[in-house]
């Protein structure tokens, strides 16, 4: 008897902690996401051609993609050189631009001369669970804020699976 009453419980409170545990790991790929967009900030400061973050599944070279979820690196404009590296968000979630651009970038000395026509903007979410969609909008001079993701994004990020490794 105990061990079917054990049996039930654990089957009735395992779903939501599995909800929990993802939307603790959402906040986490957004804070690692702010964090990363922060310090290329400040390292764009004291490089001559500035920083860019961009998608990376290898953890060296930019994607090309859309698709943050499979990680991400910060670069030197110039050299090239890997200044971090982000690894693949949990399966569980999509990190998606909602435009067509494929890096962030930091121009130098706070140098707010970006040419990219709009702010760029990262929709993070838990894949099938559009409620739980925020985005971060980065502009055009490299500050960013989170905000409620827009219906039409909520939905594509829900929809979209994240090629997360």
């Amino acid at each position: 008897m105990v061990l079917a009453i054990t049996a039930i419980l654990a089957t009735v409170a395992v779903p939501p902690l599995s909800d929990a545990i993802a939307r603790h790991r959402l906040r986490g790929a957004m804070t690692a996401l702010m964090d990363t967009l922060q310090h290329a900030r400040e390292a764009a400061l004291y490089r001559p051609g500035g920083t860019f973050v961009c998608p990376s599944e290898n953890g060296r070279t930019c994607s090309g993609r859309i698709d943050w979820g499979v990680g991400w690196i910060t670069r030197d404009r110039d050299t090239k050189d890997v200044l971090s590296v982000e690894d693949a968000l949990d399966p569980r979630l999509t990190a998606v631009s909602t435009g067509t651009r494929t890096e962030i970038t930091f121009p130098p000395s706070g140098d707010t001369k970006d040419t990219s026509p709009t702010n760029q903007t990262l929709a993070l979410c838990l894949h099938g669970q559009p409620a739980t969609a925020v985005t971060l909008v980065v502009a055009k001079n490299g500050h960013h804020h989170i905000e409620p993701a827009s219906p039409d994004v909520a939905r594509a990020c829900g929809a979209r699976h994240s090629r997360n490794r």
